[in-house]
C-alpha cells in the first residue's frame, strides 16, 4: 500500500510481518525444524535484500526462477523487482557470501558456480535490478 491504494479486503485488514520478523522466523525454523533438510526463501515474495539476509539466517535455497514475476510484483507493492536474470541472481547469493549451486527439485547438484570474490566484497555493491 505505498501508494495509497487497497487492493483487496484483506490487504486492508492485515498487517504484513517486517523484515526482522521474516528473519527471526527462518531463523526459528532452521533451529526448531531440524529434520527438514532446506529451508527455502522465495525472493519474490521477500525482496532481494531480505532474500540475501535470509541466507545468513538459516535459510539455504533461495528460490525464485529467472523469470518474470509480474503478478506477484503488481500484487506486493514492496518495490520486488519483477525479474532477475541468472547473473543477478548469482550476484545476490554471493554478495551475501555463499557460492550459488544450481539444483534440480530433488536438490540434487546440475551445476556449481564460483563462491563469492573477496575483493567485490571490499566496497558495497551496488543493486543491478
Amino acid at each position: 500500500m505505498k501508494d495509497g491504494k487497497v487492493r483487496n479486503r484483506l490487504q486492508a485488514r492485515t498487517q504484513m510481518a517486517t523484515g526482522a520478523e521474516a528473519l527471526k522466523t527462518f531463523a526459528v525454523s532452521r533451529l526448531l525444524f531440524d529434520n527438514v533438510p532446506h529451508v527455502k526463501v522465495f525472493w519474490v515474495m521477500h525482496g532481494v535484500q531480505t532474500a540475501q539476509l535470509a541466507l545468513q539466517h538459516g535459510a539455504d535455497d533461495m528460490d525464485g526462477s529467472v523469470v518474470e514475476y509480474k503478478i506477484t510484483h503488481d500484487a506486493d507493492n514492496f518495490g520486488t523487482p519483477n525479474k532477475l536474470t541468472r547473473e543477478d541472481l548469482l550476484d545476490l547469493i554471493r554478495d551475501a557470501g555463499f557460492r550459488p549451486v544450481e539444483r534440480n527439485t530433488r536438490y540434487e547438484v546440475i551445476r556449481e558456480y564460483d563462491g563469492a570474490d573477496p575483493a567485490r566484497r571490499d566496497s558495497p555493491q551496488p543493486m543491478r535490478v
